[in-house]
């Protein structure tokens, strides 16, 4: 199916103090309760109510989708168009997100005990996400569905570039609940003690990792506001973007799992980095040659 033209009525815009109060509260609820100098107590169950568990892990994850899903309709809708295809396009990229995320994790951090334990493959809720698997089954599934529905590729990545990040940024927050991804130890002064860890002051690369995803996402609407230069231009500029910055933040990040430790893990997405590069300096080459 593609792109229907269908106006749409307009989305009732935000007045300051609302979104002021949504903010307050949301740092009232989520933040201020769990933090102490130079100390947080990690929450990877959110709420509780009987039996049913709310796992801050999962939340975030979600609040990132449909933070993500939101913002995109709303750009839609701005040019009077139907945001059925958003729809589609989220709930294929998210399935095939989650399969491959979860699958990345399982066979490359810990294939022994997952095959030992092969029901524990699917008890997600806690953690256990990869996002270079998510991110490569999700291109692909969304990139067969937009071929498809016939709907031009590069002008639906540069879309969703800013979405993206914006929904990495949220859900990244979830790892700093959950109490995973945590950084090596260090003596800044903004360091955080992980207890469920030990007693030791880390770096919160989870949080690192947040602000990073927000920088982004502003830099890419800054971007796409102005007007992209060629189809694809959005797209790879989060390449870019997100590899530079995970690479660095990878530095800082304990990561036991990996035999090469950080210096693999910054240079897997140093090269995240680098394809996105190549890819920018090819479409930009073929836009000017067109131009001719």
């Amino acid at each position: 199916m593609g792109i229907t033209w269908d106006k749409i009525g307009a989305i009732p815009a935000l007045s300051a103090k609302t979104v002021d109060n949504v903010v307050d509260m949301w740092i009232n609820i989520f933040i201020i309760p769990y933090i102490t100098i130079g100390a947080v107590s990690m929450r990877p169950i959110l709420f509780q109510f009987g039996n049913l568990r709310i796992f801050s892990y999962g939340l975030f994850m979600a609040l990132g989708i449909l933070a993500a899903t939101i913002w995109m309709v709303q750009q839609v809708k701005k040019e009077g168009k139907s945001p059925e295809f958003v729809f589609d396009s989220v709930l294929i990229g998210v399935i095939a997100g989650i399969i491959g995320a979860r699958l990345f994790f399982v066979f490359l951090y810990e294939p022994s005990y997952y095959l030992s334990n092969p029901l524990q493959i699917l008890n997600i809720q806690e953690g256990g996400l990869a996002f270079y698997g998510g991110f490569v089954f999700g291109l692909a599934a969304i990139l067969i569905y937009l071929y498809r529905a016939q709907i031009p590729v590069f002008s639906f990545l540069d879309f969703a570039a800013p979405a993206t990040a914006l929904g990495y940024a949220i859900a990244r927050f979830g790892c700093f609940m959950n109490g995973c991804c945590y950084g090596k130890t260090t003596t800044v002064m903004w360091g955080v003690v992980f207890p469920v860890i030990d007693g030791l002051k880390r770096h919160p690369t989870q949080l690192y990792s947040v602000g990073a995803g927000l920088l982004i996402f502003i830099f890419l609407v800054w971007v796409t506001r102005r007007g992209v230069h060629f189809q694809g231009q959005a797209f790879c500029l989060f390449l870019i973007l997100y590899g530079m910055s995970r690479s660095v933040i990878e530095l800082f990040r304990e990561n036991t799992q990996l035999s090469g430790g950080a210096i693999e893990a910054s240079l897997a997405a140093l090269g995240l980095a680098v394809i996105g590069g190549l890819l920018y300096l090819f479409l930009f080459k073929r836009k000017r040659a067109q131009a001719k």
